[in-house]
């Protein structure tokens, strides 16, 4: 029995791929069992490729392998469009319908072509249920338990799906009875605890709920629209407002409007929606008005490849746009993260009243993972701009200089007091001035007042024995795939990891790292390895720096990555 298992499933996107992987992998959760599913597809709605590559774990939300222990193909024309993705390996075992085209594909010994179609057709009148069919032999090759789908589905409503095709279900799971694939069978959990089954995009929805957000403005954007989507269906039960806008820039425009009124407002787009927000944050700076923006990042630039991940926002997120515009940009490298930095986010953009870019991506996004759900109940103290007392009312000075450079900020239209914002240069009433002094003195309160934030050794993260001289800083769901390489290859003693959360401005537990370090390695998904020249142009790195830094398009690999690592041990 195994602690650990990949199953990738490869097919149309009218083959119930995406729907057979979340059905097995919600079953597997109900038992207690962790994993990630990231999703693969094409840029066509109907009719592309699509792929799923779902880990099974017994102890952690683990990635997947690199190679897959079980491959199920409906389509092998689609799956050649992704086989880099769902590489299988020499013991692998493959289920497919149609035998591949000659020469196409060397097949792993165990192979079976296995008519799910034919067998929908026969039980059930359509073939649209051949992957029910997939997933009841599944679930008797990983020895789940006999009767989970009908028990499973009375706790989850996602699996009610199982209750119309329990004939399908039923005809999978007595597939292929001379072969008993014990090999393949699951250990029980460590911890039979039910898991909470959710994406990047989810978790950053309603972390925007937790922390207050009742205003939400949108464009839909792959990979973002999921987001947008759930905030429009939680927003209507919170009594909040959300509006999807005619493009990003309306957007950015109704969330720094509603937050004028008072309210935490958001907005999510990716990279093509960012640049059109980019005037829309100088304003947001300028005018100090609290804003939270999630980027969740694909491949560009120009449309580039919607459906793949990148890092290559970062230079956008910290210095798009035009005249000294600070802003905050902070990123997730974990599904936790999404949801406790949309929280974060929000603290800060409030408090500080500066705009506040998250940045995530394709995979941390859309790659749903079985995990605790501790995250989801935890109490998060939530901070609130600061407002004007009494001694304002008589005068109220919207940009009044203040000894941590914040000022106080009334609403627009509180009784008694007069506010005024504008993007053009202002003095401390937020009337416009062009007095030389008076900028200067602006640009000094904006910047100054972000300053403490270097000092949040809590958002930047590491790992590994501090007196290592060797180390890696990665970000994103780079991160990720830096880490469990690292474990891979057992090199936990001689070369620890920096994840920095909060990137601008740059941390002094981030800087505190690097200079402890002879020698660096700064890995990313970014041709022109963003992270990596940020850094140099902050803080003095080690003689010995090396970047690994590629474009997106296809995830990383521990294989991949296990070379630089290597040799950074060295």
């Amino acid at each position: 029995m195994r602690d650990r298992l990949t199953i990738g499933i490869a097919g149309t996107g009218g083959d119930g791929v995406v729907v057979l992987g979340s059905l097995l992998q919600r079953l597997a959760a109900s038992q207690g069992y962790f994993g990630q599913m990231p999703r693969y597809y094409g840029p066509q709605i109907r009719g592309g490729s699509s792929a799923v590559k779902l880990s099974l774990d017994t102890t952690r939300a683990s990635l997947p392998t690199d190679t897959v222990d079980i491959m199920v193909c409906f389509n092998w024309e689609k799956y050649a469009e992704l086989k880099q993705e769902l590489p299988p390996g020499t013991d692998s075992i493959v289920f497919y319908e149609d035998a591949p085209p000659e020469g196409s594909l060397d097949l792993p010994r165990q192979s079976f072509q296995v008519g799910f179609s034919e067998i929908s057709k026969e039980m059930t009148g359509t073939a649209s249920a051949k992957n029910i069919v997939v997933l009841g032999l599944l679930e008797r090759i990983l020895a789940l338990p006999e009767n989970l789908s009908e028990s499973a589905a009375s706790h989850d409503h996602a699996l009610a799906l199982l209750e119309k095709n329990g004939v399908a279900l039923h005809a999978g799971k007595h597939l292929l009875p001379e072969f008993p694939f014990d090999e393949l069978r699951l250990s029980p959990p460590k911890d039979a605890t039910a898991r909470t089954v959710l994406h990047g995009n989810s978790a950053a929805a309603q972390g925007a709920i937790r922390a207050g957000c009742r205003t939400f403005f949108s464009y839909p954007i792959t990979p973002a629209s999921e987001i947008m989507e759930e905030m429009q269906e939680r927003l209507n039960h919170a009594n909040g407002v959300f509006l999807q806008a005619e493009d990003e820039i309306a957007a950015i425009g109704l969330a720094l409007g509603a937050s004028l009124t008072g309210a935490k407002s958001m907005t999510a787009t990716t990279g093509p929606g960012l640049d059109l927000m980019t005037e829309m944050i100088g304003l947001a700076s300028g005018a100090e008005i609290p804003v939270v923006i999630v980027d969740v990042q694909r491949c560009g630039p120009a449309t580039g490849i919607p459906s793949k991940s990148e890092q290559a926002d970062l230079n956008h997120a910290i210095y798009g746009g035009h005249g000294d515009a600070p802003r905050v940009v902070l990123a997730a490298y974990s599904v936790k993260g999404c949801y406790r930095l949309v929280v974060e986010s929000f603290n800060i953009s409030e408090y500080y009243q500066t705009p506040v870019i998250l940045l995530t991506d394709q995979r941390l996004g859309q790659a749903t993972v079985a995990t605790n759900s501790d995250f989801l109940t935890k109490d998060y103290s939530l901070a609130r701009r600061k407002r004007p007392g009494g001694e304002h009312q008589e005068q109220y000075r919207r940009y009044e200089p203040t000894e941590d450079y914040i000022s106080p900020m009334a609403s627009a239209g509180d009784e008694g007091l007069t506010y005024q914002a504008t993007g053009l240069a202002h003095n401390d009433k937020g009337r416009p001035s062009f007095d030389f002094a008076t900028n200067q003195r602006m640009h000094e309160k904006r910047w100054r007042k972000l300053a403490p934030l270097r000092d949040r050794d809590d958002l930047v993260k590491l790992f590994g024995r501090e007196e290592v001289r060797k180390g890696i800083v990665a970000f994103g769901s780079t991160a990720q795939f830096v880490l469990e390489t690292v474990e891979d290859l057992g090199l936990e003693d001689e070369v620890k990891v920096c994840v920095p959360e909060l990137i601008h401005p740059l941390p002094h537990r981030l800087a505190s790292f690097v200079g402890s370090l002879d020698t660096l390695l700064v890995v990313e998904m970014s041709y022109s390895a963003q992270l990596h020249h940020y850094l140099r142009s902050q803080i003095d790195l080690p003689s010995h720096t090396a970047s690994y830094a590629r474009a997106g398009g296809s995830a990383f690999s521990r294989e991949e990555l296990s070379g630089p690592i290597t040799e950074l041990a060295r």
